[in-house]
């Protein structure tokens, strides 16, 4: 039997509206999706060829997106052809929007009908907080998946700011949180995460700049398939980022 773990690249955290007013912060990037299945070995050839999505660049612009996440594939020939595929991560890439990638189903993989699969969707991006100012949307580890999407940005005003969202920590194995920027501007902390047993998190967000100068603090980076912390709001894009969206990942053991 051969055992498939397929996941792909997370998204990139985003940069909201900058200028000297209030601002909101930059949303999280959304993770990605996962795929687990079983075949037997004498139903596939002796080669496999797979496709690994790299993760969204957090963004570095005003008003911009993070880079979307890749998706991942494994199948019989060099190509991403649903004929020639065994299975994908997801059927849509994930970007910065409440919803995540869309689950994959074996209908859009041909070749996935000689196994069993399970798969997953991936986790909505957090929201950047608002312009009140609010803290960015925090995401809980080991909530609805193993994996999960990057925090939102801090918004800030002229007198004040707000902090970074986080990704709390669970009772087992995940068990420190990752922070948000608390101080003005401060950056988000990158997620982490272990192999065994397979689970991590995306980043944290960056908490907003006061006053009418300078740029907000940074998203952290995600994990694999996790996504990017987004940019606490400020003046300017120059000098701050949304947080790197972590690769993908393709695992295949052989079950003798």
């Amino acid at each position: 039997m051969i055992e498939i773990f397929c996941l792909g690249g997370g998204a990139g955290g985003a940069i909201a509206s900058v200028g000297v007013g209030s601002n909101g912060g930059g949303n999280g990037g959304c993770s990605s999706g996962i795929v687990r299945g079983i075949i037997p070995a004498f139903l596939l050839p002796d080669s496999l060829y797979i496709l690994v999505g790299k993760g969204g660049a957090g963004s570095t612009g005003n008003a911009t997106n993070g880079g979307v996440g890749g998706i991942s594939y494994i199948g019989l020939q060099p190509s991403i052809s649903e004929q020639t595929l065994i299975c994908k991560s997801s059927t849509s890439t994930p970007n910065n929007s409440a919803t995540g990638p869309t689950i994959s189903t074996v209908a859009l993989s041909a070749f996935g009908n000689l196994g069993l699969f399970t798969a997953i969707a991936g986790v909505g991006a957090s929201a950047g907080g608002t312009s009140t100012p609010t803290q960015g949307g925090s995401q809980a580890s080991l909530g609805t998946s193993i994996i999960t999407s990057g925090g939102g940005g801090g918004g800030k005003t002229a007198a004040t700011f707000a902090v970074g969202g986080n990704i709390t920590s669970a009772s087992v194995i995940l068990t420190s949180q990752v922070n948000g920027g608390v101080t003005d501007a401060q950056d988000g902390d990158s997620g982490y995460g272990t192999l065994i047993p397979f689970c991590g998190t995306g980043g944290a967000g960056g908490a907003g700049r006061q006053g009418a100068t300078g740029a907000g603090g940074r998203g952290g980076n995600g994990f694999y398939g996790c996504g990017g912390g987004g940019a606490g709001g400020g003046q300017t894009a120059t000098g701050t980022k949304g947080g790197d969206g972590g690769d993908g990942i393709v695992i295949i053991t052989v079950i003798t």
